[in-house]
């Protein structure tokens, strides 16, 4: 099942993913291994890109476009840890 819906970007809501905190994505104390919140986030904006009906396959192969990070800044308040379930938001 797909959902689409169009806002003006000043009218979008954010965008909430569901992310669950594996074994994987921990350190042995099981504690998120900080780079793993950037692929927590990279998730969260494919999706959001995917529910606004753009796959990023289709960008690039339909319309020759990709996305670049240009800058990035992070702020870690508190630990995330093993079988957490986090919500990612993505917004404009």
């Amino acid at each position: 099942m797909t959902s689409h819906c169009s806002f003006p970007a000043s009218q979008t809501p954010a965008f909430s993913w569901p992310t669950r905190v594996y074994w994987e994505d921990t350190d042995a104390g099981g504690v998120v291994y900080h780079a793993q919140y950037v692929a927590f986030l990279e998730r969260a904006r494919t999706e959001w890109l995917r529910f606004r009906g753009h796959g990023q396959e289709q960008l690039r192969h339909g319309l020759d476009l990709v996305f670049a990070v240009r800058s990035m800044q992070l702020d870690f308040l508190r630990p995330a840890r093993l079988d957490d379930l986090l919500e990612v938001t993505v917004e404009i």
